[in-house]
C-alpha cells in the first residue's frame, strides 16, 4: 500500500498537483534558484511560473560518508491556480535545471551529524533561450533524539546560491536559512510494503533571492519569514522506485509573505 501511494505522489507531483490558495504575483522568482526554492507556483515578470522538482541522492560504492546529489528541476509559464485546480498538464517546459553535487556527511557524535555540499549545474530559460551557470554550498545539521519506534530529528539549513548567465554574464544570488523538527508518532502502520511511521513537522525558513541579501537580512521581521506545518508517512526502510529510492510521502502547508502553499512532497520535507 504504501508503495502505491508513493508512487501515487509521485504521479500527482509530476502532473503538477501543487496549489497555492492565494495568489503570489509579488513573488521574485528567479527560476535557476528552483532547485533550492522548492516546488510551487510563483511570481516572473510579466507571468506566472509553476516549478517541479525532483530531487534524488545516491550513496558513492560503498561510502555511506558520501553522497551524490542530482536534481532536476522544471518550470512552467503562465501556469496558474486554475491550471492547478483543474489538473491540467502544462503544454511546454518554459526552464530546465540540472543540477549535480555532493555532500559529505560528518558525524560528531551518534546524536549529530554535519552535512556540507558543493553543487555546480546548468539552467536554460527556453523562452528567452538564456543559459547560465549555478553553483550553490551550504551546510545543513542534523541532530536526533530518541523517540518509542524512530529518531525525532531536529534539522538547521544554509544555502548559499548563485548563477552567471554564459552570453551577458548576468549575475544573481540566492540565500536561504530553514530550522524544522520532525517529530516520529509512537504509532506505525503494518502495509505490504514495510512499516510507515505517522510523523509531524514544522518548519521556519527565511529565503532572498538578490545580491542585496545581506542587507535584507539585517533588515527581516516576523513578517518576513516562511512557516510550515505538515504530515508524513515515512518508512524506515527506504522502498525502491524507478531509479531512486523514497522514504517518505507527505503533505504540508506554508504561509509565507505572498500567500499560502498547500505543498505535497515526497522525500524530506526540509
Amino acid at each position: 500500500m504504501l508503495r502505491i501511494l508513493t508512487a501515487a505522489m509521485l504521479a500527482m507531483l509530476l502532473s503538477g498537483l501543487s496549489y497555492a490558495a492565494e495568489p503570489p504575483p509579488e513573488e521574485p522568482a528567479n527560476y535557476a534558484f528552483a532547485t533550492y526554492m522548492g516546488s510551487g507556483l510563483y511570481g516572473a515578470t510579466n507571468s506566472t511560473l509553476f516549478v517541479l522538482n525532483i530531487p534524488m541522492t545516491f550513496q558513492w560504492r560503498d561510502r555511506e560518508d558520501i553522497r551524490i546529489r542530482l536534481s532536476t528541476s522544471a518550470g512552467f509559464f503562465d501556469y496558474d491556480r486554475d491550471n492547478l485546480g483543474d489538473l491540467e498538464i502544462p503544454d511546454s517546459i518554459g526552464t530546465l535545471t540540472l543540477i549535480p553535487g555532493v555532500e559529505k556527511v560528518y558525524k560528531v557524535n551518534h546524536r549529530w551529524e554535519l552535512i556540507p555540499h558543493i553543487d555546480y549545474g546548468y539552467a536554460k530559460n527556453f523562452s528567452t533561450k538564456e543559459e547560465a551557470q549555478v553553483f550553490s554550498t551550504g551546510l545543513h545539521t542534523r541532530f536526533y533524539t530518541q523517540g518509542e519506534i524512530d529518531n525525532h530529528v531536529w534539522v538547521n539549513k544554509l544555502i548559499l546560491a548563485g548563477y552567471r548567465t554564459f552570453s551577458s554574464n548576468v549575475e544573481d544570488n540566492y540565500v536561504k536559512l530553514l530550522t524544522g523538527f520532525d517529530y516520529k508518532s509512537g504509532m506505525y502502520l503494518s502495509l505490504k510494503a514495510g512499516m510507515a511511521i505517522p510523523t509531524l513537522y514544522g518548519s521556519v525558513s527565511w529565503s532572498h533571492n538578490g545580491i542585496d541579501y545581506a542587507d535584507q537580512f539585517k533588515s527581516r521581521t516576523a513578517r518576513d519569514l516562511n512557516y510550515e506545518l505538515g504530515a508524513s508517512l515515512y518508512a524506515p526502510k527506504p522502498i525502491d522506485l524507478w531509479i531512486t529510492k523514497v522514504n517518505r510521502v507527505g503533505l504540508g502547508v506554508q504561509r509565507n509573505p505572498f500567500g499560502t502553499v498547500i505543498r505535497l512532497f515526497a522525500g524530506t520535507p526540509f
